[in-house]
């Protein structure tokens, strides 16, 4: 677990951890001040004589002139009182410190792992479950900073019963070792036997936690068709069925975490009394001679035995928790390589012109899951500012063909050069120089500028270029028409527009950028005949003005393209235009 933390954490946070430890230990000592200042008032009590005796009296009583047992009884009463302040004070300003660099880096590391996710390559995210990916930017995350937490409480709390305990040992030798071994064996078989219990748990937590998100997610997105159908009752009911057995996991920690701290103050009280009576029944010592030192473990105990109580639930809870530290650490190993490529990525200066031709050369490519070549060994020219339309059956390999283009799935073999640069060593810089319009427009609840400009600030917005896309995604009247224009706020996934309309803004979302290559994606397949026909006259007003590619199922949408390719069986055959569309 140490090693896995050790490997997360940088070097600035492994130096503030340092930092934290120092004052961990600096506030044990001020834990043992407050309880061993007990005490020397209660022997004062017991017997003003030991003033005389005792080295450390006769000197506090000389420094600060005191007459007698009473002063010296006020002076040290003052003193407590100046000590616990000060100790409270400080363990105030040590527990801000521990919750400053938790609850700072947690969300350092959040948006680590999330700088991760989003950087890794799509077939990742074409893997990966959106409710798993948000559990370990959001659970995971939290609970590696419990562990972290608890480690560090965890550390205070023994580094204070340890001292206490030294200093207990110095008082009574056998009453402190009987109870130091009581504790000893049953923290032990509380760590030992729970320990693969709460980690089970834990485990069976994280995955009942991503089902939990999921069903939320799933009943949200598609509440439209839910409400249709009326199937409210199903979602609610696969939520419940999840939620229900994620609270049933959570409240066995709790009772797991809990069971221990009862049984601990039970050992410790039963474990001193036990000693003390068994002393006196053989006769050591008298009664009187015991209160002082009953008295000191009395205080000890006063405060040891919550620092016992909280020891044992620190250990559960970071029992439980240690699935999220093997998550953590485990993505951030798997992520390590990705984050060297994106390093020398952003460090890549060279700019991709296009003034020649898109070229796919011996491009072979197939899912992992599926056996079955997508693209076998394709050869494919696509000339600058020319449009092509990829056609064929669904599930031929259309989008699949684009998305290598797109840079956005790796092939098997082969390559895809952009006047003879390969698209693999310069990604960002091809990345630039493409728009891409999807069937279904993801669109945030933000305003229409926002979602035009999509990714850029809002301060940094090119106002005059935001006008010139509009025109030429035919979207200028609607704006005009709306009160509050391009601050209109047009809700989640844009349901306050109609199907064109959502278009339209992919369409000027992705001339925003002045790409000079364009790829849609069926960009008007979701639509009915007549918005169709509206947003294709969008489209058809950009043919020569940039490279277009164009991936159709109606025929009406590649009328203007200048080729046309049919995909099917692995291969891209061109075909003849006129024989297509029945010119």
């Amino acid at each position: 677990m140490l090693k896995k933390i050790g490997y997360v954490l940088d070097k600035k946070q492994k130096m503030q951890l340092v930092f934290l430890l120092i004052i961990i230990f600096i506030g044990a000592f001020v834990e043992l001040l407050g309880v061993s200042l007990i005490l020397p008032i209660v022997n004062i009590v017991m017997d003003p004589v030991v003033i005389d005796t005792t080295w450390y009296l006769s000197m506090i009583r000389d420094i600060f002139h005191l007459q007698n047992a009473e002063q010296m009884l006020v002076f040290m009463a003052f003193l407590l009182i100046f000590v616990y302040i000060f100790k409270n004070l400080y363990i105030t300003f040590m527990y801000n410190q521990q919750y400053h660099f938790t609850y700072d880096n947690q969300r350092t590391l959040a948006v680590k792992l999330m700088d991760c996710y989003m950087h890794q390559r799509y077939q990742f995210h074409v893997s990966k479950n959106v409710a798993e990916l948000q559990r370990n930017v959001t659970n995971d995350v939290n609970g590696f900073y419990t562990v972290v937490l608890n480690a560090l409480q965890f550390l205070a709390e023994i580094s204070v019963c340890v001292l206490l305990a030294v200093y207990l040992m110095m008082q009574d030798v056998m009453t402190t070792l009987m109870i130091a071994v009581l504790i000893i064996v049953f923290v032990l078989f509380f760590a030992k036997f729970f320990k693969k219990v709460l980690g089970r748990k834990g485990e069976e937590s994280r995955d009942l936690n991503a089902l939990v998100t999921k069903w939320i997610l799933q009943s949200f997105s598609g509440i439209k068709e839910i409400k249709v159908i009326n199937a409210e009752q199903f979602f609610i009911s696969n939520y419940d069925k999840y939620y229900k057995k994620s609270a049933d996991i959570k409240r066995q920690q709790s009772i797991l975490t809990f069971i221990p701290r009862p049984i601990m103050e039970t050992v410790c009280i039963t474990g001193l009394l036990l000693t003390v009576a068994l002393r006196l029944l053989i006769g050591e010592g008298d009664i009187k001679e015991f209160i002082p030192i009953l008295t000191v473990f009395a205080m000890a105990a006063f405060r040891m035995l919550p620092s016992f109580n909280r020891i044992t639930g620190y250990l559960g809870t970071i029992m439980f928790n240690l699935p999220s530290i093997h998550a953590v650490y485990d993505d951030l190993i798997e992520i390590e390589e990705l984050m060297k490529e994106k390093e020398q990525e952003e460090n890549d200066t060279t700019e991709i012109t296009l003034s020649d031709a898109i070229r796919m050369e011996k491009v072979s490519f197939q899912y992992p899951e599926n056996g079955k070549w997508i693209l076998d060994k394709v050869d494919l020219e696509i000339p600058h500012n020319t449009s092509v339309a990829f056609i064929g059956a669904s599930g031929a390999g259309k989008t699949t063909a684009a998305d290598v283009i797109l840079g956005l799935l790796e092939p098997q073999s082969g390559k895809v050069t952009i006047d003879g640069i390969d698209i693999k060593k310069h990604m960002q810089a091809w990345h630039r120089c493409i728009g891409y319009i999807p069937q279904s427009i993801y669109l945030m609840d933000d305003t229409i500028r926002a979602n035009i400009a999509f990714g850029i600030a809002i301060d940094q917005i090119n106002e005059g270029l935001m006008r010139k896309v509009l025109k030429e995604a035919q979207l200028d009247t609607f704006v005009d028409s709306l009160k509050e224009g391009l601050d209109t706020v047009i809700g989640d996934r844009g349901v306050k527009l109609s199907g064109g309309q959502r278009q339209r803004i992919g369409i000027a979302r992705a001339l925003y950028r002045n790409p000079k290559v364009l790829i849609l994606d069926e960009a008007t397949s979701a639509l009915d005949n007549e918005t169709e026909k509206e947003v294709m006259e969008a489209i058809d007003g950009l043919h020569g003005t940039r490279t277009l590619i164009v991936i159709a199922h109606r025929l009406s949408t590649i009328k203007k393209c200048d080729k046309i390719y049919e995909i099917g069986n692995g291969k891209v055959v061109e075909r003849n235009k006129a024989e297509v569309i029945g010119e």
